[in-house]
């Protein structure tokens, strides 16, 4: 079927129009997992950076980060183009992302101060672009695949992109820098160069393949509510915040597990290869999403995502009984598992969340950019709060050259961070799910009611 008829009628896009538009969720993980995972190394090993500079300019950061989420996503919902509302964002943001993604690794050496005020600068210039991107990238894609088939299908491949992301982010700088401490700065700029370059492509795939906009959504904009109102709906939807908590908490173990992951694999499995193991492990979290699909189809949301983060955090304590490299390969397939659950069942829910929002908010109209930006926000912060842990953990221990201090210490500061902070983190994501309003039998009505008010749309769009 082709995409005008799909866009016109609303029925299941095609295979190919699902693929191409995940292939956008790689530029998505890529761009930022790039520069979270090499980052600290780079400012405070490669370039000298004292620690409190860069501190002090991830603060400023996090204030900014938390000003302009929410304002993009709610603006997003206002924008009136001929181009529809999330696409010519995603045109302007593009080209300036896969810029900034070099620009990050060529900061002034003249002083300290320079290089903070550069970097401060240099990420804010980049969230900016970053959230455009991904606020309405994401913002696309619950309006673009309606139907619970199609966006079941479509949560395979964005977990298979989202996989090659991350994998792309962590596996590139060990093939293109080599030893990350002793590296010299170009390295890393050629490390930004093609990572840049793969993050265009896939874009560019996106937006040329897997790119379109609803024309029965096109007069939401007129009814789309005030910045002062959009934020009241949002932030009184108890089932929003709730979900957004779950996704903070998804997001610290996604984050903290791939951070930690190269001293554990050192230090307790005695392993020189940690890359292999991540890898081994994000190419099973791939493989185990038709599982996921299943579940998710089966028994819901709420349900499935109760068992993927009790399966992840039970595969966690599971890890403890790793005690050499082979092991720690046998073990890292459940902690797969658990992991590609919780990432393809994160996009389902809010997708869920937005048409309960269309159906039961009282305005029917689609708000994805006012939740996306709000739950960008949620877990942008689990970098903080793993920042913040690992300082705390990690006091006195040489962090920056990838060196504990006093290695005997090793089997008991690692798995703190590496399996009892994340796995007490999900214990309170499980019981979040637990009292989540969302239940199966309510998503039921919503699709019911959902194609009632989308036929109504249709029809006065067609008049």
């Amino acid at each position: 079927m082709s995409r005008k008829k799909s866009d016109e009628i609303g029925l299941e896009t095609t295979f190919g129009t699902r693929v191409a538009y995940a292939n956008g969720t790689l530029a998505d993980n890529l761009s930022l997992q790039n520069f979270l995972f090499l980052g600290f190394t780079f400012y405070y090993t490669v370039i000298g950076l004292n620690v409190v500079w860069y501190a002090l300019a991830f603060i400023i950061y996090s204030i900014w980060d938390a000003i302009d989420d929410p304002i993009i996503g709610v603006l997003s919902d206002r924008t009136k183009t001929k181009w529809g509302r999330r696409k010519p964002w995603i045109y302007l943001s593009a080209i300036p992302l896969c810029i900034l993604m070099v620009l990050i690794w060529t900061p002034p050496t003249l002083n300290e101060f320079f290089t903070f005020l550069y970097l401060t600068i240099i990420l804010i210039v980049f969230d900016l672009i970053f959230t455009t991107y991904t606020v309405n990238f994401n913002g696309l894609w619950p309006e673009m695949f309606l139907t619970v088939e199609d966006r079941s299908s479509l949560g395979i491949w964005r977990s298979i992109f989202t996989i090659l992301g991350v994998g792309l982010a962590f596996l590139l700088p060990e093939i293109v820098i080599g030893d990350l401490v002793a590296a010299d700065p170009g390295g890393y700029v050629i490390n930004g160069i093609i990572a840049a370059i793969i993050v265009g492509a896939t874009i560019a795939i996106m937006i040329k393949f897997g790119c379109f906009e609803r024309k029965e959504f096109s007069k939401d904009v007129e009814g789309a509510p005030s910045w002062k109102e959009s934020y009241r709906i949002t932030f009184k939807n108890k089932a929003f915040m709730i979900y957004c908590v779950i996704a903070l908490a998804i997001f610290i173990v996604y984050g903290i597990l791939p951070t930690v992951l190269p001293l554990y694999a050192k230090h307790i499995l005695g392993s020189e290869d940690p890359g292999l193991i991540l890898l081994i492990g994000l190419l099973v979290s791939a493989a185990s999403t038709p599982l996921w699909m299943y579940l998710r189809k089966k028994l819901g949301v709420r349900i499935s995502y109760i068992i993927s983060a009790s399966f992840w955090a039970a595969s966690l304590l599971l890890y403890l009984l790793a005690f050499n490299e082979l092991t720690g390969y046998i073990f890292i397939i459940f902690i797969g598992i658990g992991l590609g659950g919780s990432l393809y069942i994160y996009d389902q829910g809010i997708a869920e969340l937005i048409d309960d929002d269309e159906l039961r908010s009282g305005i029917s109209v689609r708000r994805e950019g006012a939740y996306y930006g709000v739950v960008a926000l949620f877990n942008r912060l689990s970098g903080a709060i793993n920042l913040i842990v690992l300082s705390i953990v990690f006091a006195g221990a040489g962090w920056g050259d990838y060196e504990l201090a006093d290695p005997a210490q090793a089997p008991i500061i690692l798995p703190i961070v590496q399996i009892f902070w994340p796995v007490f983190i999900l214990i309170i994501a499980v019981i979040l799910l637990y009292f989540y309003p969302l239940t199966k039998e309510r998503v039921e009505e919503n699709e019911r009611l959902k194609k009632q008010l989308h036929d109504k749309k249709r029809k006065e769009v067609s008049i």
